[in-house]
Order: C-alpha cells, then structure tokens, then sequence
C-alpha cells in the first residue's frame, strides 16, 4: 500500500488519486506571488465541496461548503451576488493573490487519528508556508490551526498572522444561515476590513 505524502497515510491508491486531483484543481487558481495565504486545517471529504472545485449547479456542494466559499470570497471586498459564478470568483481570488491551502492535504475523515496527522504535517505546513507559497500574510481558518499560530510565532512570522482576537477565525454555524446571522459569526467581512488597512 503506497503512503500519501499530503497526510503521512497508508493507504490505497484512490487516495492518492484523490489528493492529485485536489492539488490539479488548486494549481488551476494558485497566482504567481501569493499575497493572503488563507490556512485550513485539511479539505473537506466530499470532493464537490473542495474549494477550487468550481461548479456552476451550486446545489451539488452542500449548504456549509457553499457557506464557506462564500465567506472567502467576501474577504476580496467585491459584492457577492446570490449565486456567484463559482470560476470567476476564483479567478478574482487568484488575480487578488489570494490563495487556500491546508495544514494537511487530506481530509480528516480519512485519518485514523486526525489531531495526531496534523502534528505531525505541521512542519510540513509551516515549510510548504515560508518556501513554496512566500506569503505576505497568512490567515488561519479553523480551530484545527490554532497550534499553527504558535509555531508562526516561533519562526518569527507572529507578524505576517491575521488573527481573529488572537486566534483563527472560526464560524461554528457554517451550514446553519439562521444561527449565522443571528449570531453575527461569518469571517469573510471581518478579514476584509483587516486586510484592507494592511499595506
């Protein structure tokens, strides 16, 4: 069984497959500098709900994954139209030097011990970070990143962090319109406000 270099796995070889595709379609949207590195934790498990998997029938991502894409793309600052086309929103996030990656490249339901998986990938993010995206800034999405910020901290990136009162944004009621609403939890206009006073 061959082992998954995006999550340290043993594993079959759909897996890996899996992974490649995600990489493909990320590749597609990766801008040349990247400017705002948004940092998850890892990729959802269905692959319509993938970030870079653009669609044009948005009903086949689920309502948190739709969420989600959502909130990112209000971090540009453009108006968001109810139904945005999903591949001219990415291409503006690409032209914008935006760019989302994960602390892990697979999903964590395809971890037998997924705090365990991100321990150990978290050099790995951290390299994959400062040689291979060379952001300007790095905004940690998800409670699973909050051990990232520590480490940033530790390889004197403390300053490149975009932080939500110290720690990653979380919106625990993605999927949930009513609740976000009510209690007032998307990110997307928090980041553009921050990012928008940043040189």
């Amino acid at each position: 069984m061959p082992v998954c270099e995006g999550c340290g796995t043993r594993t079959d070889d759909a897996h890996v497959q899996r992974r490649a595709r995600r990489l493909e379609l990320a590749a597609k949207y990766r801008p040349a500098s990247v400017r705002v590195l948004f940092l998850d934790g890892a990729p959802p498990a269905r692959p319509e709900d993938y970030f870079y998997a653009a669609t044009a029938d948005r009903s086949i991502r689920s309502l948190s994954a739709r969420m989600y894409f959502d909130e990112l793309v209000k971090c540009m600052g453009t108006g968001l139209p109810p139904n945005p086309d999903e591949e001219s929103a990415l291409a503006e996030f690409q032209k914008r030097q935006f760019f989302l990656a994960y602390a892990i490249e697979c999903p964590f339901e395809e971890q037998a011990d997924p705090q365990g998986a991100l321990r150990r990938f978290a050099p790995n993010a951290m390299k994959r970070a400062q040689s291979d995206y060379a952001p300007s800034y790095v905004v940690p999405l998800s409670s699973s990143t909050t051990d990232l910020i520590r480490l940033f901290g530790l390889v004197g990136w403390g300053d490149r962090l975009i932080l939500n009162s110290g720690g990653p944004f979380v919106d625990p009621y993605l999927g949930d319109p009513t609740k976000q609403a009510t209690f007032g939890t998307g990110y997307g206009e928090r980041i553009k406000k921050l990012l928008a006073g940043l040189p």
